[in-house]
């Protein structure tokens, strides 16, 4: 019995006129579920543009007698944002060629079981890092390992236990060091390490820096990661750019110590985030920061101060999201508790998509996050300071290329 294991394809529903500047990124969790059965195949709906007509003309001379379709994405939220797509294409899928469809948004197998990734499964010259990520270089290449699944933390607006059905564990080293020598062999350096916090001071991360190290391939490596301001040091960010780490991505999300703290986030204060990303620019490593705007507690002058704070830092690379509450998180409980109208559908959970479905505060209105959102992005990309420096470190093809960005007119999306 052959099985089809296949990825949906969301991105233009998900991103909207920003799509060809996110990544493309390998289904690793996809690809390690179908090495649980030999005789399979792998179907990336998304890296091969294909709509439910096109899955079905690539499907029709395997001889499929099964299907699995796993609704998930580059971040565990992506199981909430495909639910509806993956329970359509069940429908489209079962009608259409009379075989049993599986869906799961929710991670069903051990991928700490698994061995290390079978990149022939893939046609991996189909994914694309994501612009940022990439600025600098020649490639936009693409590949992604992980040394650990879940977080040793528990924020309140996050979901990523919910998906993993688990605690915090860490990989086997080796593992993750065979999967970035194979990516290096096929000529992909830009690599994502999925964990969802990977940049911890303990001995598994340790190792796996070591590991990395030891392949001699840190130079060529340019891997982003995770992290946060209270997990790491001048030694631990030292190692990460030995194994090849050059982004590192913080959580900062709010510039308001009250608002940030009541999230249950870390009681950091600002002095240390400046402090961390400092420390982590003098490691030779450059900064992705995370903010988000629309806590219950912000209000106008609390979300200044978290884009006034990214202002001051000027990160290589931020985001800027709204508050999302996703099913599974304590944020989604308290809010509920609250009355709060919130998004049902995967559309309405997109941060990009054009049905996107903003939550108030209890101060603001919504559509009031989501304004400063959308007008926060183009203060900060189309600020002077900040175009001169990514000239002075990238080139001066990067600075165009944040122009052409910024000439993006997100806003027409609604």
């Amino acid at each position: 019995m052959t099985t089809a294991f296949i990825k949906p394809n969301t991105k233009a529903v998900q991103y909207g006129r920003v799509a060809g500047l996110s990544a493309i990124e390998p289904p690793v969790w996809l690809t390690l579920f179908s090495q649980t059965e030999p005789d399979s195949r792998v179907i990336d709906m998304e890296a091969e543009d294909l709509d439910p007509a096109g899955l079905l003309a690539r499907l029709a001379p395997m001889g499929i007698s099964r299907a699995v379709i796993l609704a998930t994405g580059s971040h565990p939220s992506a199981h909430v944002q495909q639910a509806d797509a993956a329970q359509a294409l069940k429908t489209f899928l079962g009608a259409a060629l009379a075989i049993p469809v599986e869906v799961f948004d929710r991670l069903p197998f051990d991928p700490l079981a698994t061995g290390t990734i079978d990149w022939d499964r893939l046609s991996v010259e189909k994914y694309r890092a994501h612009n940022w990520h990439a600025w600098g270089r020649n490639d936009h290449a693409y590949g992604a390992t992980f040394a650990s699944v879940s977080c040793p933390f528990g924020c309140d607006f996050c979901c990523v236990k919910d998906f993993y059905h688990s605690g915090y564990r860490q990989r086997d080293p080796a593992l993750v060091a065979m999967d970035v020598r194979a990516l290096a062999g096929r000529g992909i350096t830009n690599i994502k390490m999925m964990d969802e916090l990977f940049a911890v001071d303990n001995p598994g991360v340790h190792a796996v820096c070591d590991a990395l190290a030891a392949t001699g391939l840190g130079e060529r490596l340019n891997i982003w990661a995770y992290a946060r301001i209270d997990t790491v040091n001048p030694v631990l960010l030292a190692k990460l750019r030995a194994a090849g780490v050059r982004w590192l991505a913080y959580g900062i999300e709010s510039g308001d110590e009250r608002v940030r703290s009541a999230a249950v986030k870390g009681k950091f204060s600002n002095a240390r985030v400046r402090e961390v990303v400092a420390m982590t620019r003098d490691a030779g490593i450059h900064v992705l920061g995370n903010f988000m705007f629309g806590f219950w507690d912000d209000d106008r002058s609390s979300m200044e101060a978290t884009l006034s704070l990214a202002g001051d830092l000027m990160c290589e690379y931020v985001n800027f999201y709204c508050v999302t509450v996703y099913p599974g998180s304590k944020l989604y409980a308290d809010m509920k508790a609250r009355g709060v109208d919130l998004p049902v559908s995967g559309e309405e959970y997109a941060q990009m998509s054009p049905r996107f479905k903003p939550v108030p505060t209890a101060h603001l209105s919504g559509e009031d996050v989501l304004r400063f959102r959308d007008a926060a992005f183009g203060r900060y990309f189309n600020d002077a300071r900040y175009l001169a420096m990514m000239e002075r470190v990238f080139g001066a093809g990067t600075a165009a290329a944040i122009r052409a960005m910024c000439a993006i007119d997100i806003r027409s999306r609604r």
